[in-house]
């Protein structure tokens, strides 16, 4: 059980019922499917968290502060946060099955959300990866779900830059993407630390923030930043990465931990080459055995076999950066910065489009989720 150190509360507080914010959702049109989420502007630069269903009706679209980056969805309750980009200081704690907004979630004092969280088994605490300003280092931030999202504890990250952390299947394991870039944002998003990165993934106790594990990358591979991850079948984690060191280097930007180290995911060389040194979002279908890497940069989003490791096909997509596993196998949404969404079958070669109403001109942001299908604990 995870232990709430109440004394430890460092001054973020979540803010009640929202007044930044519209709570009355646009567009709400029932439960017709699956439903799929997504941070995205308008024409005019307007944020949005918009939630979607893949027959092509918009269930909900609420404004944001700011520009969003993912989402984390309580386990039991129809609850999800959308998070700030770096260095954003805000979150947004959504009812995704009325479309409505519920809290907005201000970071501590001297900290800011790196875009990323997630939450315990049983939904009382939220994890969120933060920036300490002072020290530079990394930091986990518990908030107290069952009080208002009311911020309680901080653990470290044991690294630096961390940005997405994901609960492991056995329930008592964080992994954790500490990116190793440092930043301030008194700099803005400037990159402080380039020629010493030090990325990591850290397997950390949910209980404590105890440090279990770690995989580092060889010192080759130092500028190699692990930025996102998805759980695969059989304990191992997709790993997509960004590359901060010479645009002539030629690096993996997909990698499998498997319980020891990280192997190194390479694609055929034009392939490699288009993706521009820059893994944007990474995906696991409903089986577990299929990874999507988007690679905006270079406009095409990859597939690789996650039982081999092999690179299988890639699609074209327009700063296409949003990969999620829709409730099939096989099958993933795949939207872009220029309003596109696809739905793919990487293994039969089949892409086809979908238009959502009153959506076609969305400037879709990073990440695109799958609502998942929540169920009472008992």
């Amino acid at each position: 059980m995870i232990s709430i150190n109440r004394r430890a509360v460092l001054g973020g507080a979540a803010g009640g019922l929202l007044g930044f914010i519209g709570i009355q959702a646009a567009g709400i049109r029932g439960h017709a499917g699956p439903l799929f989420v997504g941070c995205r502007a308008d024409a005019v630069g307007n944020h949005y968290i918009s939630g979607f269903e893949q027959l092509g009706d918009t269930r909900f679209s609420l404004p944001l502060p700011n520009r969003g980056h993912a989402m984390a969805f309580h386990p039991t309750r129809q609850e999800m946060v959308v998070f700030a980009r770096r260095p954003g200081r805000f979150a947004v704690v959504i009812d995704d099955d009325q479309g409505i907004a519920l809290y907005r979630i201000d970071a501590a004092p001297k900290r800011h959300f790196y875009g990323h969280g997630t939450f315990s088994p049983d939904g009382r605490i939220l994890f969120t990866t933060e920036n300490d300003y002072d020290s530079g280092e990394g930091v986990v931030g518990l908030y107290d779900a069952d009080d208002g999202y009311r911020r309680v504890d901080e653990y470290p990250s044991h690294g630096i830059g961390p940005h997405e952390l994901i609960l492991m299947p056995d329930g008592k394991t964080l992994a954790i993407a500490n990116g190793g870039i440092h930043t301030h944002p008194d700099h803005g998003r400037a990159k402080l630390n380039l020629n010493d990165m030090t990325p990591s993934l850290v397997f950390a106790d949910i209980a404590d923030g105890r440090h279990l594990d770690q995989a580092s990358l060889p010192e080759s591979h130092h500028q190699l930043s692990i930025r996102h991850l998805a759980a695969l079948n059989e304990n191992r984690i997709a790993v997509a990465m960004q590359y901060e060191g010479p645009k002539t280097n030629k690096v993996p930007l997909v990698g499998i931990h498997n319980g020891n180290h990280i192997q190194m995911l390479f694609a055929p060389d034009d392939i490699q080459r288009r993706m521009r040194h820059y893994g944007g979002s990474v995906a696991i279908d409903h089986s577990g055995e299929l990874i999507a890497v988007s690679a905006p940069r270079g406009n095409i989003v990859t597939f690789w076999d996650g039982v081999n490791g092999h690179y299988l096909t890639s699609t074209k997509l327009a700063d296409g950066c949003g990969v999620a596993p829709t409730d099939r196998s096989s099958e993933f949404l795949l939207t872009g910065g220029d309003g596109d969404i696809q739905l793919v079958r990487p293994r039969r070669d089949e892409i086809s489009t979908i238009v959502v109403d009153g959506l076609a001109a969305a400037r879709w942001d990073n990440h695109l989720r799958l609502v998942p299908q929540r169920q009472e604990l008992s």
